[in-house]
């Protein structure tokens, strides 16, 4: 091959990378920025769930979190000190054959996004179990609540606290219910314990801007008393 044929076949050479370059850096900025959404946004926000595909169960040990639950108190005067973002309770959930398909979720004071990563978050604005008022968990659908939507009516759940076990019954269940709609966020609803999250689980590629809510009433547990 020539000098010159050489030289013609690096200015081709040179042309066609040139013609692909801004292809190029288009493909990876938007790859990267798929990548910072999904886990700025998609993954971690608590009222905006867009995550794509299946969610699966997660199960949490005593271990990871070195959480210990309290056995049930003869009597009790209050509530102790519970700092925001620390974890008081473990949460499970069962509905058929005394199985649990919702499995020691670590519970949170606080909602925010960075107590969304490590399990349930209970409302700061809602009121701890034992107060005799309403209790509101959330957690993501892609994580400890993939089966909340799969939870029916007559379901029994547990909150085991650090000062003492809690036990509720679903008596309503409410899908479909528009992210716009928060009246599941009203802590002076006649409910003892709300729990919610984003629905559907799959979603089909669309974005998640409706919620599962689950309303209990309390079927064992002590209130605060004097």
């Amino acid at each position: 091959m020539t000098m010159e044929a050489i030289d013609r076949s690096n200015r081709i050479g040179l042309k066609v990378l040139g013609f692909l370059l801004p292809f190029l850096l288009i493909f990876f900025s938007l790859f990267f920025i798929s990548i910072y959404l999904y886990q700025t946004v998609l993954e971690e926000t608590a009222y905006f769930s867009l995550l794509v595909g299946d969610a699966v169960p997660r199960s949490v040990d005593d271990f990871d979190t070195g959480f210990v639950p309290a056995e049930r108190p003869e009597r009790l005067t209050q509530i102790p000190s519970i700092g925001y973002g620390k974890q008081f309770a473990r949460l499970n959930v069962s509905w058929s054959d005394n199985r649990w398909d919702i499995i020691n979720v670590p519970v949170y004071l606080g909602a925010d996004k960075e107590i969304l990563k490590k399990g349930a978050g209970m409302s700061y604005a809602s009121f701890f179990p034992g107060e005799g008022r309403c209790t509101i968990i959330s957690a993501h659908v892609t994580r400890y609540f993939a089966e909340l939507e799969s939870t029916p009516v007559g379901a029994t759940i547990t909150l085991e606290t650090n000062y003492g076990p809690y036990r509720y019954e679903v008596i309503e269940k409410h899908d479909g219910v528009k992210g716009s709609d928060r009246w599941y966020m009203d802590s002076s609803l006649d409910y003892d314990l709300i729990l919610y999250s984003c629905y559907p689980r799959d979603n089909g590629g669309k974005r998640r801007t409706e919620r599962c809510v689950l309303c209990c009433t309390l079927i064992q547990g002590l209130e605060v008393s004097d």
